[in-house]
């Protein structure tokens, strides 16, 4: 290679269309007139030369017919190791030009850049430095740039990822506890019953009073059986509603019976209007009604009421569930209704919270119906549940699955 300290020129083999090696060599004439430029327009043609004649710099063209890119560089490098190789492209795409640098170029430029570019290139490769035009570097700069705030923005949502991995697998693991427990109970209930009697001396009286007990923990065990195995199909998407016309008036006034009998201290008031026609599931929104008393009532200090309100308003039937209990941050609400297998156990006592997949399942099935459900913390203390049915019109009415009961 040439000693660029001295006054010898440097020999240049230029390697290129016709066009590009008559414009290069008239550009390099004007720009370093000391280069001596030789050329090759065919690609064999040019490892032949560069194994000759031994450049102090090769300009090579990615785009020539028989060989290019990436091995018509490695070609090049292995005819002539002493060589220096630039390489020019048609356009200086970062991919472009991470693959020529890393097949042994030690610079690029791009095809459109006058002589100027082109012979700075050349005298830095022969001085053993590299060669990024300054189009090619401001187009890498940028790229880079982008790159890294990709990298960054993909690192943020990655810990976002494992932050709700590490929640899920704790709320499940929290889940496989508490319905250990919760399925435990009515089956040893069920079981103490049935030994019970078993016995033939137990009086009519006594008999009748421990059948209703083993009814009432085989409908918990069944709940707690049909809510899992609906999550499992909304999760699935193979979840159904069966919508049709109907008015939720009396089934929401039956859900808040049956939430009385199971809390018999607990004062639910009601204010539910004499009519609430909608296009929905009926069993499905009194479960939901059932579910926001069922853990208002949970919740609930003693003496302290839980107020429903259902009433028919534009937007659709509006039922909202009041408590003033100790109160549910909005982060943690948001969880129980979003994540399933999550009760809010961070600030509500553990003996009171449930399996975990009541919330979630209450605002799933409003989301099916196309209505929306949220939580409000009051100012004073407790929390706020509601949930909107929206109106809906020219609903087909989805037929019970065969054999469904």
């Amino acid at each position: 290679m040439a000693d660029m300290g001295n006054d010898m020129s440097l020999s240049v083999l230029l390697c290129d269309t016709a066009d590009e090696v008559t414009r290069l060599r008239h550009e390099l004439l004007v720009a370093a007139p000391d280069i001596e430029v030789d050329a090759a327009v065919d690609a064999f043609r040019a490892v032949e030369t560069a194994a000759r004649t031994r450049p102090d710099v090769i300009v090579c063209s990615l785009g020539l017919e028989g060989l290019g890119g990436r091995a018509f560089i490695r070609r090049l490098t292995d005819s002539s190791p002493a060589s220096a190789v630039v390489a020019i492209g048609a356009e200086p795409e970062p991919a472009q030009v991470a693959s020529a640098l890393a097949a042994g170029a030690v610079g690029f430029v791009g095809s459109a850049e006058p002589g100027a570019a082109v012979a700075r290139a050349i005298r830095s490769a022969a001085t053993g430095g590299a060669a990024l035009s300054v189009a090619t570097a401001t187009r890498l700069a940028i790229e880079l740039d982008e790159a890294v705030a990709r990298v960054d923005s993909i690192e943020a949502q990655l810990t976002e990822v494992r932050a709700t991995i590490d929640r899920g697998t704790a709320a499940k693991a929290d889940f496989l506890a508490n319905i250990s427990h919760e399925l435990r109970t009515p089956v040893t209930v069920a079981k103490g019953i049935a030994y019970v009697l078993k016995n033939p001396s137990v009086p009519d009286h006594e008999r009748g009073e421990f059948l209703q007990q083993l009814q009432a923990s085989l409908d918990k065990l069944m709940t707690l059986v049909d809510e899992i195995i609906t999550i499992a199909e909304v999760e699935r998407g193979t979840f159904e509603l069966r919508l049709e016309p109907v008015d939720l008036a009396p089934l929401v006034r039956r859900a808040v019976d049956e939430v009385r009998g199971h809390y018999p201290t607990v004062d639910v008031l009601d204010e539910i209007a004499a009519e609430l026609p909608s296009v929905a599931d009926g069993p499905r929104i009194a479960g939901v009604v059932r579910e926001l008393l069922d853990n208002a009532c949970r919740y609930s200090p003693p003496g302290s009421p839980v107020e429903l309100s259902a009433r028919s308003l534009s937007e659709g039937v509006v039922i909202a569930v009041t408590d003033r209990g100790e109160g549910l941050d909005r982060s943690i609400a948001a969880r129980s209704f979003e994540e399933p297998f999550t009760t809010g156990e961070g600030t509500l006592r553990k003996e009171k919270a449930g399996v975990g997949v009541g919330l979630h399942l209450a605002r799933q099935m409003i989301v099916e119906h196309g209505g929306i459900l949220w939580t409000d913390p009051l100012p004073g203390g407790g929390t706020r549940a509601a949930f909107c049915i929206p109106i809906r019109e020219d609903v087909p009415t989805i037929p019970p699955a065969s054999g469904a009961a």
